[in-house]
């Protein structure tokens, strides 16, 4: 068996960050529902089928939007991403969201 890479403390931070923030589809839907981290595969960002992803190409989702609705990044991506953007375009907000958090002293 393959040894696992050990996380980096800033990668943690940065993974307990996500879990704590509600979903994001669901937030944009008017609604607080828990979180699960969702890595984002990108040929474009050095990850796909197969490669591991960046721990900071994550995003919060609920099971529901991550992997199990009809509207999910794994079951309907287009649909998804018609209704709240791509997953790039998601990260992207997300990080603006960290880092005004952050700059406010708010709880992320």
């Amino acid at each position: 068996m393959a040894n696992k890479k050990v996380k980096t403390k800033a990668e943690k931070e940065r993974l307990q960050t996500i879990a704590e923030m509600p979903c994001y589809a669901c937030f944009q839907d008017g609604v607080e529902t828990q979180s699960e981290v969702h890595h984002i595969r990108s040929l474009k960002r050095g990850s796909g089928m197969g490669l591991r992803p960046s721990h900071f190409d994550t995003i919060p989702l609920c099971s529901g939007h991550h992997r199990t609705n009809k509207i999910s990044v794994h079951l309907g991506k287009i649909e998804f991403e018609k209704r709240y953007g791509t997953q790039l375009e998601i990260l992207e907000k997300v990080n603006r969201e960290i880092e005004r958090c952050r700059e406010n002293q708010d709880i992320l």
